[in-house]
């Protein structure tokens, strides 16, 4: 079977899929990883993340005949490789980089984040505001240069983090806008060029050059395909951000009157018809990029996170079919248990709450209801974070839910609910960054993919549901 191979490196997860020509994940191969803690900051681990990768391709070749590699990650990382550096460098200089990869949780410190501050390019450039921790690509690169000079002198190209792993396989460096313009202050996308601040820090001289998202950049190095099995060339395409991966799957629909709620980790709320101008950073609204360089107005809130604190570890165990979600949901309501914005730093939609996230009227709550609440919590995160890219202000909008929180027992149908005016469609691909990745092939060769199948979901009937969001959004100070 002919297949595409798609790398999905998430900060928490590696994921190798097969992706057949149809569209169908035919086989998966799964690591869990976290970033390493310690000098000189956190920083993500590239040393085993490479060598999954190649006991991946050894598994991939042996079953199936790999039409192409496409790299997929997460945003807010770069790679800064240094002079003269070998791609196959794995056990040395920890992979060709002059300084490690750092993770995007990282603490800036105090000092750094004041300098920054004064530099940061306006939001009606970038259309991102500075957010927590590493998570502004640029204020990573900020801290990197004045405060690590020498390593970063050693710096030769400086890759986001797709392409990274495009350059460990082929040894050809390279940029996709999708990565360089995830809010990371390096890009403008309305003229659709590297930011003032990237050419004021000199950082323009050191960028991969921009290619787009579906370009073969190269074939797999003669070593590795010697060390996989490969006994033909495998191209490897440039490589996408992983949230403009999931989007690419709906830009294949019709007519692009939809906003997409794309869930995992994070929430990504996508509204073609935003105006960029229209964005509040208070919010944490911000411009995506999607592979052909057009910006999408977008809103974010951290909602796995915050349903993993909310729900507890008991609560994220629990078996999705394990309770009668409704009864528990409706008794959780009435019991008017509410949970406030925000459990994580980013207060995403609600300004000001990052870190204040607090539990009321809930003492001694079952597993169940715990997870019930994570469930109601994140559908009223998902409103608000609707409402700040103005998704709500459609006569009768068309909302698709894509990810985890698709599949979810409640959310989708209190989504429903909430906001009764829409037209509630779910994906239930769960693995949507990966089929939308292997969409890259087809865009390479041509072709022109289906667009995804969605199912239709009824509104929950919860009494007293439309009272409880009005009385969260007072105690959340909304109103």
């Amino acid at each position: 079977m002919d297949v595409v191979l798609v790398l999905d490196i998430g900060s928490t997860n590696f994921k190798a899929a097969a992706v057949s020509s149809y569209g169908e994940i035919v086989w998966t191969w799964r690591r869990r990883q976290s970033p390493i803690s310690g000098s000189p900051y956190l920083h993500l681990d590239t040393r085993n993340v490479y060598r999954w990768i190649i006991e991946a391709l050894a598994q991939a070749v042996a079953q199936f005949r790999i039409a192409a590699v496409i790299p997929c990650t997460h945003g807010s990382s770069a790679a800064l490789v240094a002079n003269r550096a070998e791609p196959d460098a794995d056990d040395h200089d920890a992979g060709g980089l002059a300084l490690p990869v750092m993770g995007y949780e990282a603490d800036i410190p105090d000092d750094v984040a004041a300098e920054y501050a004064r530099i940061a390019p306006p939001f009606d450039e970038v259309y991102a505001p500075t957010n927590p921790a590493g998570l502004t690509l640029a204020r990573q690169l900020y801290w990197q240069q004045t405060r690590f000079p020498d390593a970063f002198a050693r710096t030769s190209v400086i890759m986001p983090y797709p392409q990274y792993w495009g350059w460990r396989l082929t040894g050809v460096n390279a940029a996709d806008v999708s990565s360089l313009a995830a809010q990371t202050h390096l890009w403008d996308p309305v003229n659709r060029r590297l930011s003032s601040l990237v050419h004021a820090r000199g950082w323009d001289r050191l960028m991969a050059p921009v290619r787009p998202a579906w370009d073969v950049v190269g074939v797999l190095r003669e070593e590795i395909a010697h060390r996989v099995g490969a006994a033909v060339p495998i191209p490897v395409l440039c490589g996408i951000h992983d949230s403009s991966a999931n989007c690419l799957r709906y830009l294949c629909l019709p007519d692009r009157d939809w906003t997409l709620l794309s869930t995992g980790t994070w929430l990504i709320t996508f509204n073609p018809g935003q105006p960029l101008d229209r964005l509040d950073p208070r919010r944490d609204t911000v411009s995506n990029t999607d592979v052909d360089g057009n910006p999408i107005a977008c809103s974010r809130f951290m909602i796995g996170r915050e349903f993993e604190l909310v729900a507890g570890p008991d609560g994220l165990t629990l078996e999705t079919d394990s309770a009668d979600w409704h009864s528990v949901a409706a008794d959780v309501i009435g019991r008017g248990i509410v949970a406030l914005p925000s459990f994580t730093d980013s207060g995403g939609p609600v300004p000001g709450s990052g870190g204040a996230g607090r539990i009321t009227g809930g003492d001694g709550l079952q597993p169940a209801e715990r997870r019930s609440l994570a469930s109601l919590y994140c559908a009223l995160m998902t409103c608000e974070s609707l409402t700040a890219v103005g998704a709500d202000e459609a006569a009768a909008p068309t909302l698709i839910i894509d990810g985890p929180f698709a599949t979810d027992p409640l959310f989708p149908g209190l989504l429903a609910a909430l906001i009764p005016n829409a037209t509630l469609r779910v994906s239930e691909e769960r693995d949507g960054t990966v089929v939308g990745s292997a969409l890259l092939w087809d865009r390479h060769l041509g072709r022109y993919p289906h667009p995804p199948a969605l199912r239709t979901v009824a509104p929950l009937d919860l009494p007293g549901l439309a009272a409880y969001a009005a009385r969260w959004r007072s105690l959340a100070g909304l109103i």
